[in-house]
């Protein structure tokens, strides 16, 4: 496992927290991962997490839901053509991290074409060794992460994209009702 890997939810995932979710891996390393859920959007917007960004708390760009633990952080990933100090590039294309003086600038003026900024609050964390047993359990399906399904796909469509981007094993999962009695 390492950064810039997409654990995509098996439909056997039933807990609510990340029935059909795609979790982009944000770090790795021997003490756990971390990582941040990119199809759930909530109704917020910038400007109602952040006073003092310039426009109203009804504009702004859509706040994502990066997971359940530490839900008042916020977390950013962009696609910007410019860096910034502190940042870190979970894949290529895709970015961590920006300072809030660099945010106020950045929304203060139009992005470029191409360009993409995600906010998140929370994020999804795994101690030593969870991951690797929810995985070996069947929990999740890993593959690397592709930059345009993270900034470009409607929420609603990125867990069937994705597993069908992995070929007809996978894209018959999309069909699996996410209640079993249904079927």
């Amino acid at each position: 496992m390492t950064a810039g890997t997409f654990l995509v939810a098996s439909p056997l995932l039933r807990d609510p927290n990340f029935a059909r979710t795609v979790v982009l891996i944000c770090d790795h390393d021997d003490e756990g991962s971390w990582g941040l859920v990119v199809n759930r959007r909530t109704t917020l917007t910038f400007g109602e997490l952040l006073d003092d960004l310039p426009y109203s708390a009804e504009s702004g760009g859509p706040v994502h839901w990066g997971g359940p633990c530490d839900t008042e952080r916020l977390q950013l990933l962009h696609d910007l053509r410019r860096e910034f100090d502190n940042e870190i590039e979970v894949c290529p294309g895709v970015h961590l991290g920006i300072d809030p003086t660099s945010l106020r600038e950045i929304v203060a003026d139009a992005l470029l074409p191409g360009e993409s900024l995600h906010a998140y609050v929370g994020y999804a964390g795994w101690g030593k060794g969870q991951l690797a047993a929810e995985i070996e359990g069947g929990a999740w399906i890993t593959c690397t992460a592709d930059p345009s399904i993270v900034f470009d796909e409607e929420p609603e469509r990125v867990w069937d994209r994705v597993l069908e981007s992995l070929g007809p094993k996978y894209a018959r999962l999309t069909r699996v009702p996410l209640d079993p009695r249904w079927n």
